[in-house]
């Protein structure tokens, strides 16, 4: 699990499947929600009902069309406190809604979003359709990008 923002108004967390079952781990970090993007995970929290979960089930392909939930997930994102993103891995379907919400809500451009990111939880590698979504929605929110199409594929492989 990896600590993405840690301000008085949000702590959001950047993590795996396991993470989202450690109940220990949630308690010590007072999660009181979880938004989980990934199909076939059961999170089962016995000691911790007052957890909101919000699940998606949601693919790590490029068949998936991950951007239609961009604003909702942004939105929850932004209306929790103290939460936690989570997929199987911690690196691709939950770190391409953790780089939308900085893009959307602290008016970060996808290069420094990505980057962000990437410094708090190096291993995040979102798949190329992912961040040709970003990509995309970064044009939808800034009616511009910060990268050429070839940079931020680049940006992807490279970092």
């Amino acid at each position: 699990m990896s600590k993405i923002i840690y301000t008085n108004n949000i702590k959001l967390y950047l993590g795996d499947a396991y993470d989202a079952n450690n109940e220990t781990f949630l308690k010590d970090k007072n999660i009181n929600t979880i938004i989980c993007v990934a199909e076939d995970i059961k999170i089962v929290l016995k000691n911790s009902p007052n957890i909101i979960v919000y699940k998606y089930n949601l693919q790590d392909t490029y068949e998936c069309n991950i951007s239609q939930y961009f604003d909702e997930i942004t939105d929850i994102i932004h209306k929790s406190d103290i939460l936690l993103v989570n997929c199987v891995a911690g690196i691709s379907r939950s770190a391409t809604f953790v780089i939308a919400y900085l893009m959307k809500y602290y008016k970060m451009n996808l290069k420094d979003a990505f980057l962000y990111v990437r410094k708090r939880r190096n291993q995040i590698c979102p798949n190329k359709k992912f961040m040709t979504y970003l990509y995309e929605y970064e044009f939808k929110l800034f009616n511009q990008n910060s990268l050429t199409y070839e940079e931020c594929i680049q940006l992807f492989y490279y970092t």
